[in-house]
């Protein structure tokens, strides 16, 4: 997941690795979503170059040390970016720092949440069904766990329908 957030953030504007670690550290909507360390930005960059979803740029002069590299996205990074940013989040146990991340990134780029959150809000909506048969069906010594994962399910749709009626 952090690959994409970072992918995200080389296509909004190329960038080193120490000004997207700054950059997470920096927007206060997306430490509220994941709090990321800056070797696990750098390990992310070696992911995403070697799958050749950004390549380096340029080079900048380091404030205190060495050069800085500068990656700018591919047309493949872009392509992937774009499709991830669109696509809906699986299962809810995901929600939590994915969907929100897109929410945020989306956010950044003027996107609307709207789109994504009706068609999120339909796949929740079959997995609330789900979770209410298993709470009704559940024994005892369940029916707390199962109540939960309804309960949990019910209050993400009730989000997404506040985000669909903004």
């Amino acid at each position: 997941m952090l690959d994409h957030v970072v992918l995200r953030l080389v296509c909004e504007k190329p960038q080193h690795g120490f000004a997207i670690s700054k950059e997470l550290d920096a927007d206060e909507s997306l430490v509220t979503v994941m709090k990321v360390r800056r070797p696990l930005v750098y390990r992310s960059i070696n992911s995403l170059e070697a799958a050749g979803l950004i390549r380096p740029s340029k080079t900048e002069a380091g404030v205190h040390g060495s050069e800085r590299t500068v990656y700018s996205p591919t047309a493949l990074g872009k392509t992937t970016s774009a499709k991830w940013l669109e696509s809906i989040v699986e299962h809810p146990r995901d929600a939590r720092i994915e969907l929100l991340a897109k929410f945020v990134l989306r956010s950044r780029a003027n996107l609307s949440n709207k789109g994504l959150a009706k068609r999120q809000r339909d796949l929740f909506s079959v997995f609330a069904q789900e979770f209410k048969a298993k709470e009704q069906a559940a024994e005892p010594r369940t029916k707390l766990v199962a109540r939960w994962r309804y309960e949990s399910i019910h209050a993400m749709i009730r989000l997404l329908d506040s985000v669909i009626d903004d």
